[in-house]
Parts: C-alpha cells; structure tokens; sequence
C-alpha cells in the first residue's frame, strides 16, 4: 500500500503496509489512484472540447470521492471510474477509433507521481489536493442545486 493523501499519514510521509492509519486498505487506495488517473485522462479528453454538465459533475463527484475519508467503498469507486471513462469516451468518441496513442484521453499511471522528484511530488500533490479540496466545496453546492460556470472551468 502507498497512501499519500491526509494529514493522517504514517510518520507524516505516506501510509504503507496493508491498511493505512484511517483503516482504508490497500486496494482502496489503488482504486483511488486508479479513479484519479481516469479524471486527468477526463481532463485531458476535455481540452479542446466543450464538457458538458455531466461533464463538470462527473469531475466533481470523482475529485470529492477520493477526499480523505469521504468513500471507502470499493465497488463505488469502481463504478465511478466506469462512469468517469463513459464520459471521456462522449467526449472524444473518435479516440477509441485511434490505433495512435496521443495522449489526449490516456489514463495517468499515480504511480508516476508517488515516484517522482520529490519537488516535483510535492508540487502536484499540492495541486492535486487542492483541486480536490476545492471540487469538495463545488460538489456540496451541486447537491444543494448550485454551480457556478468560473468553478467548473477551473
């Protein structure tokens, strides 16, 4: 297990071993690097389009599940990447046509990140963290019926 996510850390780096000090297990954790690469490759897959409504609460319901604490569930979160991976594919349907990988919807591997130039890490996961903090607060006011076009194209 690696878990790079909350102040809860272990040591204050990283939770490893089997579960991490929250309780969330190992293949929690990697299905929730597995939701955040398909939510860059749904980034990715919208430059240069128009994303739609579903596409800004798809990105906000995936960015808020992977919150500290938020979902531990696993078939929820396999679900949403099913769901997060539909949306890409509506966004650029020619992509699955494509023998060429260009990049434009590909997943990011998190694993390429956690190994990273510690600068570099700590960086993106700034800006990681802070986009999901900030999705938190957009997914809230969307349940209340709320959004705001700035928000959504940040």
């Amino acid at each position: 297990m690696f878990c790079y996510q909350c102040e809860q850390t272990a040591g204050c780096s990283a939770c490893t071993g089997k579960a991490g000090v929250c309780g969330k297990k190992s293949s929690t954790a990697k299905l929730q690097d597995k939701l955040t690469g398909a939510l860059i490759a749904l980034a990715r897959a919208a430059q240069g389009t128009v994303p739609t409504e579903s596409t800004h609460r798809v990105m906000l319901e995936g960015l808020f599940t992977t919150v500290t604490n938020v979902n531990f569930n696993e078939e929820t979160i396999l679900k949403l990447i099913e769901k997060v991976n539909k949306e890409k594919d509506a966004l650029v349907p020619q992509c699955d046509s494509c023998k060429k990988q260009c990049g434009r919807n590909d997943e990011y591997d998190m694993e390429l990140l956690w190994n990273a130039d510690e600068d570099i890490r700590s960086l993106k996961s700034l800006i990681l963290f802070g986009l999901r903090g900030m999705a938190a607060y957009a997914y809230h006011a969307l349940m209340l019926g709320y959004t705001d076009a700035d928000v959504n194209a940040f």
